[in-house]
C-alpha cells in the first residue's frame, strides 16, 4: 500500500508540476523518473500534459538468492573418527562410541549471500547458520570434565540403565565456499559448492533419561566439557534444483587439544527446506 501511495504521489506531483511550469509553452518535453522497476514518464506538448508508466523488462537473469544453495534447514547424521579417519576409536576412548540413529545434526541456515564472479554460474558463497550437533552415546556413562581432560564416569548397572544419553553442542557458523551452477534456471541447475565452514560454540549440554523403580528421571548438565570453542570444517554441498546433499569433515577436533579424546566430527545429510 505504501508503495502504491508513493507512486501515485510521484505521478500526480509530476503532472501538476508539468502543468504549472509552462501552460502556454509550444515546445515538446519529456521527463522520466525511475521508481524501482517502474518508469514514470511525463510528456508535455504545449498546454497538453500526459503521464504514463513503463515497467522495466526482466533482464533474463534470476535473483542471486535463487541460485545460492546454503539457506534452509539441513538434517544430518553425526559420527566421530580418529585422526586417521577410522570410525573405530582407541580402547581408552571407547566410552565415546556413538549410535548413528541418535547422533543427529540440525542446521538452521538463516542467511545467505553470494559474490557473483561469472554471472550466477560461479560465485563465492557466505552466510550465517545455527547448528545443533548431538552425539548419542552407546555406553552407560556420564560425560564429565575438569581442567585437564574430558572423561566418563561409568554408571553402575545395578542402579539404573540409561535409556537416553546424549552430548550436544550448539554453534553459530559462517561458510566460505566456491559455488558452481550449470544453469541459470534454478529448477534445472546442477549445483556444487566446496569450501570451509567456521564455527563458534555457544553452548553444550548432556541429557540423560533413566528409570529407577519404574519412576522416570531426566538429568541435564550444562558445561563446556572441554569441547573446542572454535571449529573449522571442510564442506561439500551438491545437488540438483532444490535437492541438496552435504558432507562436513572436521578439521579441528571435537575437544580442546590435550583435554579430551582426539576425535573429529563428520556429518552427512540432506537439505530439507531450501529457503
Amino acid at each position: 500500500m505504501k508503495h502504491a501511495i508513493t507512486l501515485l504521489t510521484v505521478f500526480f506531483g509530476l503532472t501538476l508540476w508539468a502543468q504549472e511550469e509552462a501552460p502556454s509553452d509550444t515546445t515538446k518535453t519529456e521527463t522520466t523518473v525511475k521508481f524501482g522497476d517502474i518508469d514514470v514518464i511525463v510528456k508535455k506538448d504545449g498546454d497538453k500534459t500526459e503521464a504514463d508508466f513503463e515497467v522495466d523488462e526482466d533482464d533474463g537473469e534470476p535473483d542471486k538468492e535463487e541460485l545460492t544453495w546454503w539457506g534452509g534447514v539441513d538434517l544430518g547424521v553425526n559420527t566421530l573418527v580418529t585422526s586417521s579417519g577410522s570410525t573405530t576409536l582407541p580402547e581408552d576412548d571407547q566410552w565415546l562410541s556413538t549410535e548413528p540413529i541418535r547422533s543427529l545434526s540440525w542446521n538452521l541456515n538463516l542467511f545467505e549471500t553470494k559474490i557473483r564472479l561469472v554471472k550466477d554460474h560461479v560465485g563465492i558463497l557466505t552466510g550465517l547458520g545455527l547448528t545443533y550437533n548431538s552425539y548419542g552415546l552407546k555406553n552407560n556413562v556420564a560425560v564429565m570434565s575438569n581442567s585437564d581432560s574430558t572423561f566418563a564416569m561409568m554408571v553402575p548397572d545395578s542402579l539404573y540403565t540409561l535409556d537416553k544419553n546424549k552430548l550436544r553442542a550448539t554453534y553459530v557458523r559462517v561458510p566460505l565456499m566456491l559455488e558452481f551452477n550449470t544453469s541459470l534456471d534454478p529448477d534445472r541447475s546442477f549445483h556444487l559448492a566446496a569450501g570451509v565452514i567456521g564455527g563458534v560454540r555457544i553452548g553444550s549440554i548432556t541429557k540423560q533419561e533413566f528409570q529407577i523403580d519404574d519412576q522416570k528421571y531426566k538429568n541435564r548438565v550444562k558445561d563446556d566439557f572441554n569441547i573446542s570453542p572454535f571449529t573449522l570444517d571442510a564442506s561439500v554441498r551438491v545437488g540438483y534444483s532444490n535437492f541438496t546433499i552435504f558432507a562436513n569433515y572436521g578439521l579441528t577436533p571435537l575437544f580442546e587439544s590435550g583435554k579430551g579424546p582426539e576425535v573429529y566430527p563428520v556429518t552427512v545429510g540432506i537439505s530439507l527446506v531450501p529457503l
